[in-house]
């Protein structure tokens, strides 16, 4: 038993931010299935590879079992409104006002399932000039203020190293299936949740749009520092790199004492925090003559014995390698033929007593689609083959 056991999802979403949720869904047990047309979803195409199986759509594709659909026939479409009839959740990605066009919007569905809860994910929202236009992670990235803020002062706007936008939404998005989930216990009804990958990035700004909208005052360009402190950046050792960040004056008063520069506490340029933001390039200058002369090893020694909020920067080799990666159980292996068993990352949510989440594999294209007939709609294998005569997938 988990947490989602009994519960059925039907996921109809593409590349990240949907299956991410729906993935997230089932490793808690929930009963994934995700509809791919005849040919597959996009991702199964995109790289990398391993021996011609794209490690893109397996990152974010397991927990779930999968059958194929042709939506373009009549027979397909109806067979997809009958999984439908049958789902606890709906979860699609397509651009707004798709589902709509395929006579599949919410409207349409509740009176047949008046329990369905659909979680729709799209570029900019329902409403609005952009609403048709299709979007991925690096346009909202640059659309939503964060690759203004990213990068060196005097550099162009940076992206970021990996996604964010379509994580950040995937998880609301779960959120959100799992707040109507609970609401329909109280009132029996099902649900139309809507999330969008621009409102999703804009909320992980900090306090940047509100202080605009009070002070004026609109964020630059920084860099590693961190704009709100100081000390806080990454800092050049003699064999790597370490970030520090000092949030508290007790941290401030710790760390000139772990550098050996009481005489710092005295410099009325860092009395205290609004002083050290104000001054930050100088007190930068001031902790990387100490950071310069020393390992990353011993800084790291050195900051634990005060109490410092410090780490190394690890690059990926280095990280899977890091005792503490390893401890958390970071990464499992799934079977996922024809690979053989394949590293995957773990669930980062852990329950103490039972139904902890679980990731499973992902599933081969339309490996599931008699299996899934018949569970969900009871059809028998002759059914199932006029079906497929038909073109249905």
């Amino acid at each position: 038993m988990r947490a989602l056991t009994d519960v059925r999802v039907l996921d109809l979403s593409r590349f990240v931010a949907g299956p991410f949720c729906c993935q997230i869904l089932g490793d808690n047990g929930a009963d994934v299935v995700k509809v791919e047309k005849p040919d597959g979803e996009p991702a199964r195409h995109l790289p990398p590879f391993v021996q011609e199986e794209s490690l893109y759509f397996i990152a974010y594709n397991g927990s779930k079992r999968g059958v194929t659909i042709n939506f373009r026939s009549p027979e397909g479409l109806a067979l997809l409104r009958r999984l439908i009839a049958k789902a606890d959740i709906l979860i699609e990605n397509f651009r707004a006002g798709t589902m709509e066009k395929m006579g599949l919007g919410y409207e349409s569905l509740a009176p047949a399932n008046p329990g369905l809860i659909m979680v729709s994910i799209s570029g900019f929202g329902i409403q609005g000039p952009y609403t048709g236009r299709p979007a991925f992670d690096e346009i909202i990235q640059g659309m939503s203020g964060l690759a203004s803020m990213t990068g060196e002062g005097a550099g162009p706007p940076t992206l970021t190293g990996t996604y964010v936008a379509d994580f950040v939404t995937g998880l609301y998005a779960a959120i959100g299936a799992l707040l109507a989930l609970h609401l329909r216990e109280q009132t029996g009804r099902g649900q139309w949740v809507q999330t969008n990958l621009l409102d999703s990035l804009v909320s992980i700004l900090n306090t940047s749009v509100s202080r605009y909208l009070l002070t004026g005052q609109a964020p630059r360009r920084q860099g590693n520092r961190n704009p709100l402190i100081a000390p806080g950046n990454i800092y050049q050792a003699r064999d790597g790199h370490i970030t520090i960040e000092v949030l508290t004056q007790d941290m401030w008063e710790d760390l000139a004492r772990a550098i050996g520069r009481e005489d710092l506490l005295r410099d009325p340029r860092f009395a205290d925090v609004v002083s050290r933001q104000r001054h930050a390039e100088a007190l930068d200058q001031e902790v990387q003559a100490w950071m310069g002369t020393r390992t990353t090893e011993e800084i790291v020694s050195s900051m634990e014995r005060h109490s410092i909020p410090c780490g190394p920067v690890l690059d990926i080799p280095a990280l899977v390698k890091d005792p503490q990666f390893q401890a958390n159980q970071t990464v499992v292996e799934v079977e996922y033929p024809p690979l053989g068993r394949v590293p995957v990352l773990a669930p980062p949510i852990r329950l103490h007593n039972e139904g902890s989440p679980r990731r499973g594999r992902p599933p081969r294209l339309g490996e599931h689609t008699e299996e899934v007939l018949a569970d969900w709609l009871g059809l028998t294998g002759g059914e199932v083959e006029v079906l497929r005569a038909a073109g249905a997938f």
